[in-house]
């Protein structure tokens, strides 16, 4: 579990992972990037309080370090065969979750990471129901679905809050190397080496509100990162150069340079250089020419 500033949601967070109920220990690792909030003092309350409170190890860091560095700081300090994934503002529902997706791995061996379905908390409509994500009309009703490399994100619904993956799937050689790593590095990674399954049940909350590190992204930034991440992950993830990642890669690469605010900026003169290397350098240069005069 990472966090930062998650004063408000932290404590359901962390409670909604020791309800877990399994027949194997499993414990809780809290890595906090410097938290400006109250988000200590919750834990620390919890830590003195909580019957279970001895699964947990918190960790605070003395300065932030941001939450790429903070995620491995994270992910080395877990030693268990398993790992899984909680951040500070999610939480999970299923007091079985873990129960449910360790016994699928454990029974399928050629599998190396599941996810499970969610629900989406609105927080700044407290008092209206959990919402079903849009990606769910488009997996066939109350199955299993497959994911590998040429399906993952087409629909997008591997979520980092439902997925359990095994630790020796990870290579920290590559991971550290990565300059825009994100969930979607991680799960590509365990994709080279294995299957993945959502598996049909619903195990979690994700909670959208302004303080996200994601959700609370311009439309600009959510694309042009995504795009970046998936751009690396072509490039230095074994067996991840195929038409799937690169359609979806290219896509998000249109709409980056559609959204940027900025067509003056560094990043935008490396977004048409991107796309002139992916689509041509007519195409390019036609794009730019398009651009000015419509002044956008």
């Amino acid at each position: 579990m990472i966090t930062y500033g998650h004063e408000l949601y932290i404590k359901q967070a962390i409670e909604s992972v020791l309800m877990q109920e399994t027949n194997f220990d499993f414990e809780l690792f809290i890595a906090d990037d410097c938290s400006p909030d109250k988000t200590p003092e919750v834990v620390e309350s919890i830590l003195n309080n909580h019957p279970q409170a001895f699964r947990i190890k918190y960790h605070r860091h003395k300065k932030n370090i941001g939450m790429k560095a903070n995620g491995l700081y994270a992910l080395d300090q877990c030693l268990g065969k398993y790992i899984a994934f909680c951040e500070g503002d999610d939480y999970w529902t299923d007091p079985h979750k873990l129960q449910k997706q360790v016994d699928f791995l454990e029974n399928n061996t050629n599998y190396s990471i599941c996810w499970t379905k969610y629900l989406i908390k609105q927080e700044s409509q407290n008092l209206l129901p959990l919402e079903k994500p849009d990606w769910i009309s488009h997996i066939e009703k109350d199955k299993n679905f497959h994911i590998d490399l040429n399906n993952i994100f087409a629909p997008y619904c591997t979520y980092t809050l439902t997925a359990v993956l095994r630790r020796n799937m990870l290579d920290f050689t590559i991971l550290r190397k990565l300059k825009h790593s994100k969930d979607n590095s991680i799960y590509a990674l365990c994709l080279s080496k294995g299957n993945g399954m959502l598996m049909d049940f619903y195990s979690s909350a994700y909670r959208v509100h302004g303080g996200g590190i994601f959700s609370g992204a311009s439309i600009y930034k959510q694309k042009f990162y995504s795009y970046l991440n998936l751009k690396e992950i072509i490039l230095k993830v074994p067996d991840c150069d195929n038409d799937n990642i690169r359609s979806i890669r290219n896509h998000l690469l249109k709409e980056s340079i559609k959204f940027c605010p900025n067509r003056y900026s560094f990043d935008y003169l490396n977004l048409i250089w991107d796309f002139a290397v992916c689509f041509g350098f007519k195409k390019s240069l036609k794009l730019v020419v398009n651009k000015l005069k419509n002044g956008k």
